[in-house]
């Protein structure tokens, strides 16, 4: 029998596998010596060069060994460096492993699947565990991709985005108490940046982080040795070569600056250089002598080329956040978007990743790159990934940096941190040239530009180019030329993006005195807004970009026409893409043009928590799609967080997840019954639900931020007529005439500017022929339904809250508004339905009025042929199978709400009222008055609600005669109540309860 093989052996081999998957490392294992000061010696140690070392403790099936040992080595100081341990893997081996030898035993590490945990050090110096409980299950790749990932401590990132915040500020007070706001100074710095001196100090803190970010690069190339082409060649001096009994020589580094900018890094120096040069002597030198200070203190630390850091302080210091709309994507979620759009087991093209030449072919693009981090974290994957593979990242870069990134934006400032950032992943590499563009925004003197989004127009003007030349680092026109060509139609591999998402109409918070705030960026008046507004509308002509969506879909229409056949989208967005009437013709489009699309959005319960950048304070979604045609019947694969992830391993973990289930096709579906979506699980973690869904040809993309997958299949299962709660089997499933609103309502509407509009339209007369007055007196002639107040809407039957006069015009009232006016008071109804229901504090999705009545803004009327249909549809709609229709098809974008439009409510699914008979609407009718006194709860508190399970008991048991056990203690409709009341997209997190008490009604705590 032979023996087993030992376990030193195995580790052995295993360093001789594991070296293979990092270009940089310098592996040992099993050494004899003095390894940690103190004595010891780990299993395997690995030590890179712009990271910290990471030791390996590995055991054959004995997890509990494995990890006490790495916990053990936390802390531990390297003889030879010097440098503590702050990350340690504990590794299992399979048995299968102890029968290998030899080059069969090497084989045997490649194919083995491995369990394995990651313990770090926090920043308390307490120990940390990925995952927190259980193990890791993944084969050498994906461990190598986790090493890669563990070598620097993200709480040390962290704390230098403190230290740099401090620095930058601390220079931008000695600045300004030199040259206080609005000084020829400050304004000259700031007219270099493309920016204005404010007085808030922002332009001014921005200015000091592009020299603190240029004297980091440079002592960067200092380091690596980079070779300046003067003659003879040396390599670029350290920043504090430059200084004379302490204090720098500004002219001196200048003239370094110069010689760096004849190897290139244009977008990092040159405006870097420029401030430098205008700046008086005496300030120069001390300015610099604060920035040097801080850029120190980063590089002792060896972050300096982390786009976690620069990321992160950029993000509260960039300029115009409110109205670009430029937030930071948390470094987290950058890597989960990175991670699905650039997946370990599909390449963007080629058969792998080790294809130097496929790789170095990929042109990666972000037309609105803002501080850099998606571009930079998806290059950083793509050489990662070819990194395991067995190639050089390094080698990639001349190519990469020269044709395969793009970048632009429309602020000087963000185009230097993104280059700056793409440059640092490996400064000890010369490029020649680089597509990273400052794009020309504003009024010129030729008209109006728009930034990226003139490339709408695969031909871009010449005036632009010029325009845009100015901010590219001495280049002409015709050079800007040749870049901006890159960016043609069709041509991109992978569009990684966070667009700006301020709508054109916005007039929500400090907005409201702006005339169109999605244009009134760099101090715009009206006029210009306008005339930036029309040019959009040029530009977009045929797209499928809708003004109410924002300027995110007009990007999304860049990305797309950008997008080569094959290619990759990869997108951040308002949760209202998947949902909102002005996005359906972008979700017609991913449906026709793309395959199988990949959707994240996250079930937590405020907006700020279901979010994937900094400070939007709104809910958002990735989107990730493969540019082919789908197949005859596309479907997308909805993921479901329970949070936001929360370090970048943590996102890549989680992409790896998603990816596995994707491509193996295992996800459970949407109409597969109510059984929950397959689990995203790490270690013993669960960070989600994925399902498979058919996309529908119009209308939201329901499954979005849904905790309970099960409540949403039950949902889709009612839309097509079918009654099936979890803990139901098939069998005992019960079938419910189902049917669109638009298919059993005559009309909707209609809009409320049609009935109080003021706009004078081409027969010289308001679109509204009335007057809206609050409150509704007897007698009143045009009552109205207008707005909401919870509190008296808790009944079936609501009065009226205002009432309606008709205008005159010069104290008369022409007969043509009349006519208008009685058109549209032949709209009047008795049933309104809520456009904007309210699930936390809202009682109905039906109003009844007594009489006919006016719809207005949140309440339009609901007209059907027959009058009598109305108590049933009443009914249906306020029951809790009805609120979740409601719920599944509105739009979700917001907690606690849901949404809808008057031509987005026909979509709706609603009982079949014809399939009823006379007799049965009859019975609907007394079954209303029976209920009509009762007072309903807010529909989160559905579980609770008793006058809710009565009208369930009577819609059900007497209306449908569905069998009655259905409705008893413990049965089906009671578990679904729970699973509503449950469900933190309807409850929004809200902390209290309405109670009803004999003068009205309280709220409590919960």
């Amino acid at each position: 029998m032979p023996t087993a093989t030992h376990e030193q052996t195995i580790n052995t081999a295993f360093a001789e596998v594991i070296e293979h998957f990092g270009s940089g490392w310098q592996i040992r294992a099993e050494e004899i010596g003095g390894i940690f000061e103190g004595g010891g010696r780990p299993d395997v140690l690995i030590e890179k060069a712009d990271g910290w070392p990471i030791v390996i403790e590995a055991e054959v099936a004995n997890p509990t060994q494995a990890e006490r040992e790495a916990q053990s080595r936390l802390h531990r100081v390297l003889t030879a460096t010097g440098k503590p341990v702050h990350a340690s893997v504990a590794l299992v081996y399979p048995t299968s492993l102890r029968s290998q030898q030899g080059h069969g035993l090497r084989d045997a590490l490649r194919a083995a699947q491995f369990q394995y945990v990651l313990y770090s050090v926090g920043a308390d110096g307490s120990h940390v565990r990925f995952p927190q409980g259980g193990w890791i299950s993944g084969g050498i790749e994906e461990l190598a991709l986790l090493l890669h990932r563990s070598a620097m401590p993200a709480w040390r990132v962290e704390a230098l985005t403190d230290t740099l915040e401090q620095g930058v500020r601390s220079a931008a007070a000695v600045f300004s108490h030199a040259h206080p706001p609005h000084s020829a100074l400050g304004t000259e710095l700031a007219k270099i940046l493309g920016q204005s001196d404010d007085p808030e100090g922002q332009t001014r803190r921005m200015a000091m982080t592009v020299l603190v970010d240029a004297l980091v690069f440079h002592a960067a190339l200092a380091e690596a040795g980079t070779t300046l082409p003067i003659s003879p060649p040396r390599i670029v001096r350290s920043p504090s070569y430059y200084r004379s009994r302490g204090r720098f020589l500004p002219s001196q580094v200048v003239d370094e600056w110069d010689r760096i900018l004849e190897v290139n890094y244009w977008p990092i120096f040159h405006t870097s250089r420029s401030m430098l040069r205008v700046l008086p002597p005496q300030l120069g030198a001390e300015l610099l002598g604060h920035l040097w200070g801080t850029a120190e203190a980063l590089i002792v630390e060896g972050v300096t080329r982390s786009h976690d850091l620069t990321g992160a302080v950029f993000q509260r210091l960039i300029a115009d956040r409110k109205f670009l709309a430029t937030y930071y994507t948390r470094p987290a979620a950058a890597a989960l978007l990175a991670g699905l759009a650039l997946s370990l087991e599909r390449p963007l093209t080629g058969s792998n990743w080790a294809d130097v030449s496929a790789v170095a072919s990929l042109r990666i693009g972000d037309f609105s790159c803002g501080t850099g981090t998606l571009l930079t974290t998806a290059y950083q994957r793509l050489g990662l990934l070819h990194e395991i593979s067995g190639g050089d990242p390094s080698t990639l870069h001349p190519m990469m940096m020269a044709r395969g990134l793009v970048g632009l934006d429309v602020l000087t400032v963000a185009v230097h941190l993104t280059a700056a950032m793409l440059a640092g992943t490996h400064p000890q590499t010369p490029f020649e040239g680089e597509c990273l563009l400052t794009m020309p925004y504003g009024r010129y003197e030729w008209g109006v530009s728009l930034g990226s989004l003139d490339l709408l127009d695969e031909q871009t003007s010449f005036e632009i180019l010029q325009a845009a030349a100015q901010t590219a680092g001495g280049r002409n026109a015709e050079e800007v030329k040749d870049l901006v060509e890159r960016v043609g139609h069709n041509q991109f591999d992978l569009v990684i993006m966070n667009p700006p998402f301020t709508r054109h109409g916005a007039r929500e918070g400090d907005r409201t005195h702006v005339h169109n705030p999605a244009f009134a960026a760099f101090g715009a008046d009206d006029e210009e807004q306008d005339l930036l507004s029309g040019h959009l509308r040029t530009l977009g002509a045929g797209g499928h970009a809708h003004g109410h969506a924002g300027l995110a879909s007009s990007f999304v229409d860049l990305a797309d026409r950008k997008t080569a056949n094959d290619g990759t989208l990869a997108l951040v967005l308002p949760l209202t893409a998947l949902s909102g009437q002005s996005w359906n013709k972008m979700r017609s489009l991913w449906r026709r043009r793309y395959a199988h699309p990949v959707i994240v959005t996250i079930a937590q319960e405020g907006a700020h928590t279901r979010s994937f950048s900094a400070d939007t304070g709104m809910a958002e979604c990735l989107v990730v799609a493969r540019k082919t045609p789908p197949d005859a019947h596309p479907r997308a694969t909805f993921v479901v967080l329970t949070k936001q992830p929360q370090d970048t391993i943590s996102g890549e973990q989680i992409a790896g997840t998603i990816s596995k289930i994707t491509g193996s096709g295992t996800a459970r579906t949407l109409e597969g019954g109510p059984y929950g979506g397959t689990r995203i699980i790490i270690g013993a973690t669960t960070y989600g639900e994925a399902v498979d869904c058919p996309l529908p040809e119009r209308g939201a993309w329901q499954i979005v931020g849904i905790k309970d997958i099960s409540l949403a299949q039950t949902a889709h299962q009612l839309a097509n007529g079918r009654l099936w709660v979890e803990g139901m089997t098939s069998a005992q499933s019960a079938s419910i005439p189902i049917t669109t609103m638009g298919e059993v309502v005559r009309r909707i509407g209609p809009h409320h500017l049609d009935i109080t509009g003021a706009e004078v339209k081409a027969d010289a007369l308001p679109q509204g022929p009335f007057k809206k007055i609050k409150g509704c007196p007897k007698g009143a002639a045009y009552p109205s339904l207008w707005n909401h107040r919870a509190a008296r809407e808790r009944r079936l039957i609501v009065r009226p809250d205002s009432h309606c006069r008709i205008r005159q015009i010069n104290g008369n009232v022409p007969e043509n508004l009349a006519a208008r006016a009685a058109r549209r008071w032949s709209t009047a109804g008795r049933a309104h339905y809520n456009l904007d229901l309210r699930f936390n504090s809202q009682s109905l999705a039906v109003a009844f009025t007594e009489a006919p009545s006016l719809g207005g803004r949140a309440w339009p009327t609901v007209l059907f042929d027959d009058q009598e249909h109305e108590y049933l549809f009443s009914l249906w709609c306020n029951s809790t199978l009805g609120l979740l229709c409601h719920w599944w098809m509105s739009n979700k974008s917001q907690a606690g709400r849901g949404t809808s439009t008057i031509t987005s409510i026909p979509t709706f699914s609603t009982l079949d009222l014809r399939q009823f008979s006379t007799a049965k609407h009859t019975a609907a009718r007394a079954a209303f008055d029976h209920l009509r006194e009762q007072r309903f709860l807010p529909f989160d508190q559905v579980d609770e609600d008793t006058a809710r399970e009565e009208l369930d008991r009577v819609l059900i048991q007497e209306v449908l005669e569905l069998p009655w056990d259905l409705c008893r203690s413990g049965g089906p409709i009671e578990r679904l109540r729970l699973k509503i009341a449950r469900e933190p997209q309807i409850h929004g997190g809200k902390q209290s309860r309405l109670a009803f008490t004999r003068d009205g009604e309280k709220r409590v705590p919960r």
